[in-house]
């Protein structure tokens, strides 16, 4: 079964009243843009995976991010 909910069928409908509050809730804009990529990062995950591994001998979480490794690798470095 096509799903169909109200503003599917409003859409759908001829009404004017309905083209109306559609237009003014920004429906039909066509002006759209896309948002800003975001920033490069300058480390690569894969130097910063290496990087770790040398450091703790064991592999990093594959669920952290750049960010994280390079806190967990800059903690290890001010201890030794």
């Amino acid at each position: 079964m096509k799903h169909q909910d109200y503003f599917d069928r409003a859409l759908k409908s001829r009404d004017t009243r309905y083209a109306r509050i559609f237009d003014k809730m920004g429906y039909r804009t066509t002006d759209m843009v896309a948002a800003e990529p975001a920033p490069v990062v300058a480390i690569d995950i894969a130097t910063l995976r290496a990087e770790y591994h040398g450091l703790f001998g064991t592999k990093p979480y594959m669920g952290w991010d750049a960010s994280v490794l390079s806190t967990k690798i800059a903690e290890k470095r001010a201890a030794a």
